[in-house]
């Protein structure tokens, strides 16, 4: 199913190129010239995402976004603008952008910040709810955080060895740690008591380095 994309561009060329890009990127896009016809389109439908220039006459992006949060709670809102400063990209992101780009970007990279941004404000499961604090809570404590570094340089390592490269002499307090990346989804351990990354906790343990 497409996301659907509210749009709020003034400038004619560049929000028909962005209609054309975003479309055959999967987006459903509803484009505008101005942030007073964004909020008439919101008024009448839901949007997963929201595309606002910051400067347009009358209402600016940013004033338009306050209205909008408060009508979709959950829509995902990235500002733009030619003009950036560190001034205007802060006041965005207080009153709700959940990301800000300088003109021009790249519309492959647009494309991909806007479905981050889509996944990041979707409402969460239960479940999915449980596995986030699973993950956070694993990733609390400098042992654990010690375990995914290792095993990301060694790729699998048996248990003895884990605790010697990380330093715990403790095996009992050292297999609670183990125990407890294994139940949030992040370390697997096969026959052996060999440990590794799983493709979750390669891909957390990535997110952790930038």
């Amino acid at each position: 199913m497409n996301l659907s994309l509210l749009l709020a561009e003034d400038d004619d060329d560049l929000r028909e190129v962005l209609v054309e890009a975003l479309t055959l990127e999967g987006f459903d896009v509803s484009a505008c010239e101005s942030a007073e016809r964004a909020l008439e389109l919101a008024n009448e439908q839901q949007f997963d995402l929201a595309l606002f220039d910051v400067v347009m006459s009358g209402l600016t992006g940013i004033e338009a976004m306050t209205t909008i949060r408060r009508q979709q709670p959950h829509i995902g809102i990235i500002i733009t603008t030619a003009f950036a400063t560190v001034d205007v990209a802060v006041d965005a992101m207080k009153k709700g952008a959940d990301e800000f780009l300088t003109k021009p970007f790249n519309l492959a990279a647009l494309s991909v910040t806007l479905k981050r941004v889509h996944t990041q404000r979707s409402p969460k499961s239960p479940i999915e709810e449980r596995t986030n604090d699973q993950v956070f809570s694993a990733l609390a404590n400098p042992i654990r955080r010690a375990v995914m570094q290792q095993l990301s340089l060694h790729q699998q390592l048996k248990f003895m060895d884990l605790c010697r490269l990380v330093g715990i002499e403790d095996h009992t307090k050292f297999n609670f740690h183990l125990r407890h990346l294994v139940n949030s989804g992040l370390v697997k351990k096969s026959e052996g008591r060999v440990y590794a990354l799983t493709p979750k906790g390669r891909e957390i343990h990535s997110s952790m380095l930038r």
